[in-house]
């Protein structure tokens, strides 16, 4: 191979990884953020993922009204049990649909929840303690059951 053609083909090579590299940049899938309403979940600081405010909220507003299933404790184990919240009777438990399983815990919570019966079943409905900004974190207090069930404080 002469020198020209060894420096052409050189060329041509780097060329083509350049132009790969540039269509891979930009042509990739970003991940997109996963957003409902007023509650995008995204990465949080505090643990994995969280819900944050689209809008600015404010105090006594509907957050989020989830859809739930009330099964036994029974029918809940492994990492679920860490996303369940108490039913209508001791042995009962609600797996909330929508956003309702990501929102973090505080010992100084921006949101709260209470269970209302429909006519399609249990809602778990998310509701704001006080105004909540647009972009910050909503947090509910999990309560010490929680906490004193897994050997832990949640402070």
């Amino acid at each position: 191979m002469t020198p020209a053609l060894f420096f052409a083909a050189t060329i041509i090579f780097a060329a083509g990884v350049a132009a790969g590299t540039l269509a891979t940049v930009f042509m990739r899938k970003k991940t997109p953020k996963v957003s409902r309403g007023a509650v995008l979940i995204d990465s949080s600081k505090v643990a994995g993922r969280g819900a944050f405010a689209l809008k600015a909220i404010k105090k006594g507003d509907i957050v989020e009204r989830c859809p739930a299933l009330e099964v036994t404790d029974k029918d809940i184990g492994g990492e679920l049990l860490n996303y369940v919240f108490y039913g209508s009777a001791e042995d009962r438990r609600l797996i909330a649909m929508g956003y309702g399983m990501m929102f973090n815990h505080s010992s100084t919570p921006n949101v709260a929840y209470y269970r209302e019966d429909g006519p399609t079943g249990a809602e778990l409905v998310i509701y704001a303690l006080r105004n909540i900004a647009e972009g910050e974190e909503m947090y509910y207090n999990y309560g010490d059951d929680w906490w004193t069930t897994r050997g832990e404080t949640g402070e």
